[in-house]
């Protein structure tokens, strides 16, 4: 089953990980999560949750102050006579987390969904249901740009851990992977000989339990030169 259930907005991402803490201690000891585990995921969800909100104060913040600047600049109102927006501030952040919020997220959904006790019913609960078909009908959205020479390609992994990476440099894609990824970026260091200029095209789908699922991602190419 496709983890393709993870909220691609933050904010509904965020709200995503509240409920999942809030409603896993209910079924932690039935789908075998330790104490540990749950406060985790509590932690991550409050730390993505500040995260989300300063982020949405500062554009608040930034926004009062633009007005304020063109008011300056360019109104008929003395501005000598008016308050200045506050200063931002940042809030006091709850427990530091690492890295990897979604991911750790995704494994725990995983650890749940593979539990035979994790029914339908349960996993709506838990904010992480998505239909048995959904990896089918995934198609991965893939960039590439050019990272002082090198092709760096960026791409959203929608929950999945792992993404197969395939590149034609100039004799076809093959049957194998190029590279197998775990990071939503990736630079190829890998350039033809110096002087030589060739045209690489690559493309990825996403893997799941050693499995590529869904579709591939449009081609995407590039222009290198050796060096």
């Amino acid at each position: 089953m496709s983890v393709y259930f993870i909220e691609g907005n933050v904010s509904a991402f965020s709200t995503q990980l509240t409920k999942f803490s809030v409603k896993l201690p209910t079924y932690a000891a039935d789908l075998g999560f330790s104490v540990d585990e749950k406060k985790e995921a509590v932690d991550d969800a409050a730390y993505m949750a500040w995260i989300v909100k300063t982020d949405e104060d500062s554009a608040t913040s930034k926004l009062a102050w633009k007005a304020y600047e063109l008011l300056a600049r360019e109104g008929s109102v003395d501005v000598t006579v008016l308050i200045p927006p506050g200063a931002f501030v940042i809030t006091v952040s709850p427990t530091l987390v690492e890295p990897g919020i979604q991911r750790r997220f995704a494994e725990k959904a995983a650890k749940a969904k593979a539990n035979p006790k994790c029914s339908e019913a349960i996993q709506k609960d838990l904010g992480i249901y998505s239909a048995p078909d959904a990896a089918v009908t995934i198609t991965p959205d893939l960039k590439v740009a050019s990272q002082a020479g090198h092709p760096e390609l960026i791409f959203t992994k929608h929950g999945f851990l792992v993404i197969n990476l395939y590149r034609d440099a100039g004799t076809g894609y093959g049957t194998a992977p190029y590279k197998t990824l775990t990071k939503s970026h990736f630079v190829d260091y890998d350039l033809p000989a110096v002087g030589v200029t060739a045209h690489y095209k690559y493309k990825i789908v996403f893997v799941e339990n050693d499995v590529e699922v869904g579709n591939f991602s449009s081609e995407v190419s590039i222009n290198v030169i050796g060096r």
